[in-house]
């Protein structure tokens, strides 16, 4: 089961970007355990993160919702979720994991993340191997967007 000081950092950076990037409430659902392989979104941002903690940290939405984050990060309208689109959504995933990875180092995980990778396609299998994910699901005035965190850590601690 992952930890409060593992999953703490992916929600206030979460919840800071969000309302600073896109000035809009944030509503967290309720967090669950998923040990499927299938993405719930039409557009998913993986992010691997290596070190005391690893493994993969997924955001996940309907195509849709990246195309109105995307609109509002870019400050036009969005019509088609074209590359300009993927590389918002894809630095929204990274700016995100990139604070938390610091609140991690707070609490003494060090780790390093790899770029962002853009997966289109609902239903895609992404396995995390034996890593169950915990899903924060956020809803935002522009639709829902989860974000899976699915990190293993050495028993002992951070080093």
């Amino acid at each position: 089961m992952l930890k409060a000081e593992i999953v703490n950092p992916f929600l206030k950076a979460a919840y800071s970007f969000l309302e600073e990037h896109l000035n809009m409430e944030v509503t967290r659902g309720q967090l669950r355990l998923d040990s499927s392989k299938c993405t719930s979104g039409e557009v998913n941002v993986a992010i691997g993160v290596t070190g005391d903690a690893e493994g993969v940290v997924l955001y996940s939405m309907s195509e849709r919702t990246a195309k109105s984050i995307a609109s509002v990060l870019i400050g036009e309208p969005v019509p088609v979720f074209d590359a300009l689109a993927e590389s918002a959504i894809a630095e929204m995933g990274n700016i995100i994991t990139g604070r938390a990875a610091s609140g991690l180092e707070e609490e003494g995980f060090r780790c390093r993340l790899s770029p962002p990778s853009i997966i289109a396609g609902r239903g895609v299998v992404i396995s995390t191997l034996d890593i169950q994910r915990l899903v924060i699901p956020l809803e935002l005035r522009l639709g829902y967007l989860e974000i899976s965190v699915a990190l293993r850590y050495d028993s002992t601690g951070p080093k």
